[in-house]
């Protein structure tokens, strides 16, 4: 059912519940996890790490990608890209200025994108 799956994380404690479960998604169907940090150029650490930990952790493969930029923007851009099957995101990776002035990251990609989201509750 699944073969790509993009989870996007911005590294915080709720952002890592979407991402470990997209992990165990990814094991249960074999399929690639694609983990997406977007924002910040320090995202590529944090996008490396977290890739790290759910490969050990859930057995997958993983493929990081740190992007700069708008985080429902970017997901959606690798998930076309990667030809992904869901998107994964938690319902609260965003907050304070940035969901101000661009709306929360699983509104807009409920709205935007033309692939399945999973918005996973995360506190």
């Amino acid at each position: 059912m699944y073969s790509r799956i993009v989870v996007g994380t911005d590294g915080t404690d709720r952002s890592l519940i979407a991402v470990d479960h997209a992990a165990r998604l990814a094991a249960a169907f074999s399929a690639d996890l694609h983990v997406v940090a977007a924002a910040t150029p320090a995202d590529a650490k944090t996008a490396a790490k977290i890739g790290h930990d759910a490969s050990k952790r859930h057995g997958v493969r993983v493929v990081e990608h740190p992007l700069a930029g708008e985080p429902a923007s970017v997901l959606m851009a690798i998930a076309d890209e990667v030809d992904a099957d869901l998107i994964v995101v938690g319902n609260t990776s965003m907050s304070g200025r940035v969901r101000t002035f661009t709306g929360s990251v699983p509104s807009r990609l409920a709205r935007q994108s033309h692939r399945p989201v999973l918005i996973v509750h995360a506190g």
